[in-house]
């Protein structure tokens, strides 16, 4: 209760946007309240992309020379964070663009990338159909990382350091060329008992996909402390806020969706999330009508400690089809590398 009690005069002294309430944080999922204090929101710095100045492009190189002709500049700005556990109604996909969902998991380790294709993988293409209402869904990629790392990317079995930015992994002209990267990866039809052709990716990308994506802690000691993953309502973001960030590979140009900051951009994340808990959210969905681009990052928390344990999560990324096709499809070898910032 002593950490507790220091957290909350933290945020009070930094200007916290509603005061604590007298009482009990809501419960995980189907689990037991955690803390003995709840507030409703509170002030937190999240980093915005800076716009370009006037003949720039914001982006990066990679893999070549930088040519000066992008910069890459965030600020940190004073931001009003809600707690979602008290959402009502609770956010869901097709409302807001993300929603958290109990979903617990047979998965010993997360290290280990055979039982995470074999065991967690099945277990998030159920969680995505019920969620979004898709038919099939194909999981093509997934991430461990830990917040005392400090690389971005992991190596096989390993993990990679969250990078609190904001922003959104897709474009709209960047998440339908991803979709046909994934054709000449060895996608296989469980039904059609075949390998899946350029041709039916073709068919697939005339019609509705979504990608989304899948955080959860994977932590048995604690629940999420430190650098937490929170999202935007994407009822709060107006289009013209929305900017290109490029990645500049010497034979492609990736993309991503930056944000300028805006004081009406409404942050939410889940306190004290627990392995059970998974927060889901899109991150493209070709359907203009609803949530299409979520914006998210991970943060300092205020209420963190020095005791506050390590982050450790993982995050999965899939490709959600509206086809009415209910085949399972499956990955027979790794995607191709990824065009958009590994940063949840």
């Amino acid at each position: 209760m002593a950490a507790v009690t220091l957290a909350r005069r933290a945020v009070l002294r930094r200007g916290a946007a509603a005061p604590f309430a007298a009482f009990a944080a809501p419960a995980p999922l189907g689990g037991p309240p955690l803390r003995g204090f709840a507030a409703a929101s509170w002030d937190v710095m999240l980093n915005y992309q800076e716009p370009p100045p006037a003949g720039k492009r914001t982006g990066r190189y990679i893999d070549q020379p930088d040519r000066g002709d992008v910069v890459d500049e965030h600020q940190p700005r004073k931001t009003v964070m809600h707690n979602g556990r008290l959402m009502s109604p609770p956010a869901e996909l097709e409302s807001v663009g993300f929603a958290l969902k109990a979903c617990p998991t047979q998965v010993k380790d997360f290290r280990n990338d055979d039982e995470v294709v074999k065991t967690y993988y099945p277990e998030m293409r159920k969680l995505i159909k019920e969620a979004a209402g898709a038919d099939r869904v194909l999981i093509f990629d997934h991430t461990v990382r830990e917040s005392g790392n400090t690389n971005l990317n992991a190596a096989a079995g390993g993990s990679a350091a969250p990078v609190p930015r904001v922003h959104c992994d897709y474009t709209a002209d960047g998440a339908p060329r991803r979709l046909m990267q994934l054709a000449t990866t060895g996608v296989y039809s469980h039904m059609r008992k075949r390998t899946l052709t350029v041709a039916d990716f073709e068919d697939l990308a005339s019609r509705r996909f979504a990608f989304i994506n899948v955080w959860r802690s994977i932590s048995d000691e604690a629940p999420v402390e430190r650098m937490p993953l929170a999202c935007c309502d994407t009822n709060s973001v107006p289009s013209e806020d929305k900017f290109l960030y490029e990645l500049i590979f010497p034979d492609r140009v990736g993309e991503n969706y930056s944000l300028k900051f805006n004081t009406e951009h409404k942050w939410v994340y889940y306190p004290y999330q627990t392995k059970d808990e998974c927060l889901i959210f899109k991150v493209y969905d070709k359907q203009h009508d609803g949530p299409r681009f979520v914006f998210h990052t991970a943060f300092e928390d205020p209420h963190t400690t020095e005791a506050s344990p390590t982050r450790k999560s993982i995050e999965i990324r899939a490709v959600a089809f509206f086809d009415g096709d209910a085949e399972d499809i499956t990955m027979e070898k790794a995607a191709p590398p990824l065009d958009h910032v590994q940063q949840n």
